[in-house]
């Protein structure tokens, strides 16, 4: 379990034979290419880089984005359970690769899809207009008239608007300023005066509070005094649709359009099936594509000369004697230099751990791969993470529910290694949940106590027999075992400084900013405690030689990167409070308080799972359907607390490790070593048995 060692190389061949030798890396899949003039620069004025052309491949990669874009309208792909927990890579024969898509049919395919394509963004379009136009005379399609009928007359204007009852009898008042001015209440589907009495006055009658349509005429000379005259009594002007004919009309006119349209897409989607046979050939093509397109990108980085070839790159230790061999039976004239990377390169990293390491690995790759002079903190973690995790989820329930979920998703994504390893990570997890919910007497909340099962059930003698604490009962004793949890944590972070700086032989910083810290925080503990339990006088003297052989050799040695004696001694001073140096007494304390929220996540989970038993027990004495809203809101309340507790344990855990754990010692960001191959993380090649 460590950080493998690499190597760099460089590799010099014929120019005849850099095309065999690519393709022989690709294969291999052990060797990450660098740039050649980046490693070697006095070979700039010599030899040249490799100018490689991806126009063939990014063509491919957009006719086949062009298919994808129709299937996923209409064909989309039903994502099975495994891909919609996490984005997981195609899993691909070598022999769907030999066997592919070839580019005469993947032009023809793409030359009919790009027909369907036209149709239906065409249809679509025009869809949209369509319902655009319907959506703007739906008000208007009871209007009795014909529209274009209102621009007939050469002397007479006409205008349809909306008007309140009052306002228009106020309109007929002050008419007379315009003589010429005459107006009309239109009813849908009659008018006034020339409709039907009856019909318009029942009209009238459920519509009594809403805006009437007015239709006004009035001779065109006199447009800007009626305006003014209809405006002043709250006349607001309907825009008419340029159209021939009545509204209705033209609404018929474009449903019919509409239905033609969506039959045309529908059609669209009928050949898109046929098409949609072929989706994981698609795949398998679009993933080889890219793989050739990253082959070309990567080949950019050689160089080469008249006559030779040359690339860099880094490899595993434990990968150069096959690289070894390779080279020597099929390239006989090519040479092979390895050596030690310089303690100041940007070297990728690769992790080998073992089997039970590697679902905490997950969590390590979430924060950031550890530096290639560092090590590997994933076994170290261990602990931590399920301890937390256990502690904050704590109910037996709940943990034998999340075992029994993570076994299924691990049954299922075996071939996913990403997936795989995260839902082993929460089977152990759940078996920790397990433990601390027996421990702290959780099993759904308290759903064994006799109000819920009855007196002497099994499960209430059992939960008796395991428990030790209750944390409702007795909070104030779980937060200081929690803070103590925090303490231990603190200390355990330092010793793996201490561990890191012994590796990379810097004694100095082992002992000054590690081994004085776990001198006077010890120290600093014991004499605060003073303050809260009376200490034999022997505890305290030593609390109180700890604190002080710290701090005086933590004032000594924090500053010794500056100059003069006194500014050292001064940033020493100022170090133990925590606003320079490696660490400080302020950050142990915030960083010990954070550890109350083990406390706080524990009684969430505990008491949100009460609530829903109290909640369900109230239902219970409700005659006939009583018991079945019980179970119900049992069921619902427990899965609801499920997600949402595991959640909160696995965030709040994570913090617990990246800040708090982490901050004492661990410093991420290195590149992943990714060799020359054609696994990506959108697709990997299967393995022959």
């Amino acid at each position: 379990m460590a950080i493998d060692i690499m190597k760099k190389l460089t590799v010099v061949c014929e120019n005849a034979a850099a095309q065999r030798l690519m393709k022989t890396l690709h294969g291999l899949g052990v060797v990450q290419l660098t740039d050649a003039l980046a490693q070697h620069e006095a070979a700039a004025g010599v030899l040249e880089r490799d100018e490689q052309s991806t126009e063939e491949w990014d063509t491919d990669l957009q006719k086949l984005h062009l298919i994808f874009g129709l299937l996923d309208v209409f064909a989309a792909e039903k994502r099975s359970f495994v891909a919609g927990l996490a984005s997981v890579p195609l899993i691909i024969e070598q022999a769907e690769l030999d066997t592919g898509i070839g580019y005469a049919e993947l032009e023809t395919l793409y030359v009919e899809a790009l027909q369907l394509d036209g149709v239906y963004r065409q249809a679509e379009r025009r869809i949209g207009e369509v319902e655009a136009q319907l959506a703007e005379l739906a008000p208007l399609e009871e209007l009795p008239f014909a529209i274009d009928e209102m621009s007939m007359s050469e002397r007479v204007r006409m205008m349809l608007g909306m008007m309140r009852s009052q306002s228009i009898a106020e309109l007929a008042q002050d008419a007379e300023a315009v003589k010429t001015l005459a107006w009309e209440l239109v009813v849908p589907g009659h008018c006034l005066r020339k409709g039907s009495e009856s019909a318009a006055a029942e009209w009238e009658a459920t519509h009594s509070d809403e805006p009437r349509w007015v239709l006004a005429a009035f001779l065109k000379e006199d447009t800007e005094a009626a305006r003014k005259c209809l405006s002043s009594h709250g006349f607001e002007e309907i825009t008419l649709p340029q159209i021939r004919g009545t509204v209705r009309d033209r609404v018929r006119e474009l449903n019919g359009e509409l239905a033609e349209l969506r039959q045309s897409v529908a059609g669209v989607g009928e050949k898109v099936q046929k098409l949609a046979v072929n989706r994981r050939r698609f795949l398998v093509l679009k993933a080889l594509r890219m793989n050739q397109r990253d082959a070309a990108l990567a080949r950019r980085s050689c160089v080469h000369g008249e006559w030779t070839h040359m690339l860099t790159g880094y490899i595993r230790e434990r990968d150069l004697p096959q690289l070894t061999s390779v080279l020597d039976a099929e390239f006989p004239s090519a040479s092979l230099l390895v050596e030690d990377p310089g303690p100041d390169e940007d070297v990728p990293v690769s992790l080998t751990v073992s089997r039970h390491v590697r679902p905490v690995q997950t969590l390590v790759n979430l924060f950031g791969l550890p530096l290639y002079k560092s090590f590997d903190p994933s076994p170290f973690l261990m602990l931590n993470f399920y301890l937390f995790f256990g502690i904050c989820f704590s109910d037996l329930a709940y943990g034998v529910s999340l075992v029994l979920l993570s076994y299924y998703i691990m049954r299922r994504t075996r071939q996913y290694e990403g997936v795989y390893n995260f839902a082993k990570l929460l089977l152990f997890a759940g078996f920790s949940t397990m433990i601390f919910g027996m421990l702290l007497g959780s099993w759904f909340g308290d759903l064994y106590e006799a109000q819920y099962l009855g007196e002497g059930n099994p499960m209430a003698k059992f939960m008796g027999l395991v428990s030790v604490i209750d944390p409702l009962e007795k909070p104030v004793i779980v937060l200081l075992i929690a803070l103590a949890i925090g303490m231990v944590n603190q200390f355990y972070g330092i010793a793996l400084k201490m561990y890191g700086a012994l590796k990379n032989g810097d004694t100095a910083t082992a002992v000054f900013d590690g081994l004085l810290w776990l001198i006077i925080l010890p120290g600093a503990v014991i004499v605060v405690s003073t303050m809260f339990v009376a200490l034999p006088a022997s505890v305290l003297r030593v609390g109180l030689a700890l604190f002080a052989i710290g701090a005086l050799g933590l004032i000594l040695t924090q500053g010794r990167s500056s100059k003069g004696l006194v500014a050292r001694l001064g940033t020493g001073l100022v170090s133990l409070y925590g606003i320079v140096g490696s660490y400080g007494l302020t950050a142990f304390i915030g960083d010990t308080m954070s550890y109350c929220r083990l406390l706080a996540l524990g009684l969430t989970t505990s008491i949100v799972a009460l609530s829903f038993n109290m909640m369900a027990n109230l239902l219970r004495p409700i005659p006939y359907v009583g018991i079945v809203l019980f179970i119900l809101v049992l069921i619902v309340g427990h899965i609801f607390n499920f997600f949402i507790s595991v959640l909160g344990a696995f965030v709040h855990s994570m913090r617990l490790i990246f800040v708090e754990f982490f901050g004492r010692f661990y410093a991420g960001g290195a590149k992943p070593f990714a060799p020359l191959g054609f696994n990506s993380r959108e697709a990997v090649l299967k393995k022959a048995p």
